[in-house]
């Protein structure tokens, strides 16, 4: 439990009123204003209506905690022999018990960690320069602020979050620090202990994320360009709409990619409303504005694993795209030079 005396976000506080109840977060921890949803339990599943159901939903859920829990026991032979199993796991979905632990060992968080156990300590002991100072203090307060971690100005959640940043920012001066960096930090600490976060972080940034938040973010350039390309081979109609009306990648893709969807979810949105957008504006409008109907997992993730992507396909489109990324910057420089001799 959260110490100190946690004011509550505005919105929040002003539902309480003289007489009403006092608010409290849902079941994530958020200050929504609407009514708190309980988790599932084995006293709901044994209930009236659709009680059998529930119980049955219960049970599977079960099982499948107690085969992570078993996968966690033996990562490294799980990892090296039985990878077709361990994404296939993944896909029907990982219990929201285990998911935080799911995620600091499947970006490599637990090898790191195993490997360098003071990492985060002495990151910490190599403070960045003022001016990332600052711009990370700034950024505190707008990561999460209705959540019962974050919902207190200086609170413990903020601290802990300066922390992450700081001792990254510090380890890393060449990178410094980005904006992006906070919310996907800030989302890791609601699920997971400080160090648990600190070390998931750096895996996500430096294995999965490299170079995404160095000057000029040529990185994610290449990918929104591997997105379009992508795009144009299997909804070349979606391609040919975002053409029409100009809408480049780094339009509406770099929030999506630099934050790992964290602020929000893509895609599907283009492919149902495209029909109804007439202009640059709408376009844009609609893919930074998507509605909950197409980012609720339960639409989301279905569609996702719908396409016919392999790996393969998406190596062959990240060769394309850097080959043609690399000769457009080559051919700017030789404009440079040339304009400077």
């Amino acid at each position: 439990m959260l110490q100190g005396d946690f004011s509550l976000p505005p919105h929040a506080a002003g539902l309480a009123g003289a007489a009403a109840a006092e608010p409290v977060p849902d079941r994530y921890g958020f200050y929504t204003g609407a009514p708190s949803t309980p988790l599932p339990d084995s006293s709901a599943a044994a209930g009236g209506g659709g009680g059998k159901r529930r119980h049955d939903a219960l049970r599977i859920i079960r099982r499948r905690e107690k085969k992570w829990l078993a996968m966690f026991n033996n990562w490294d032979r799980v990892v090296a022999k039985e990878f077709p199993r361990l994404r296939e796991r993944c896909r029907k979905g990982i219990p929201d018990s285990v998911r935080a632990r799911a995620w600091y060992y499947l970006c490599g968080a637990c090898f790191m960690q195993r490997d360098q156990p003071d990492l985060y300590q002495r990151c910490l002991a190599k403070q960045p320069n003022e001016k990332v100072l600052d711009e990370i203090d700034k950024d505190l307060s707008r990561q999460f602020p209705h959540h019962e971690l974050f919902v207190q100005d200086q609170g413990h959640g903020q601290q802990a979050l300066r922390r992450l940043l700081q001792a990254y920012s510090g380890c890393h001066p060449e990178v410094g620090y980005c904006q992006a960096m906070a919310p996907l930090a800030g989302a890791l600490l609601l699920h997971m202990p400080e160090l648990d976060a600190f070390y998931t972080m750096v895996s996500l940034f430096d294995t999965y994320m490299r170079d995404y938040f160095r000057p000029g973010l040529e990185a994610v350039q290449v990918d929104g360009q591997i997105l379009y390309g992508l795009l144009k081979r299997m909804y070349p109609d979606v391609y040919r709409h975002l053409v029409k009306y100009k809408v480049e990648p780094l339009h509406f893709m770099v929030d999506w990619f630099m934050c790992l969807y964290v602020r929000n979810l893509p895609w599907p949105t283009l492919l149902r409303q495209r029909r109804h957008l007439k202009s640059f504006e709408d376009t844009l409008d609609c893919l930074r504005n998507l509605p909950a109907s197409v980012t609720e997992a339960s639409s989301l993730l279905p569609t996702a694993l719908l396409l016919e992507l392999s790996a393969k396909d998406f190596e062959q489109e990240h060769t394309k795209q850097l080959k043609k990324f690399n000769q457009r910057k080559q051919g700017r420089h030789q404009m440079q030079e040339a304009a400077a001799a």
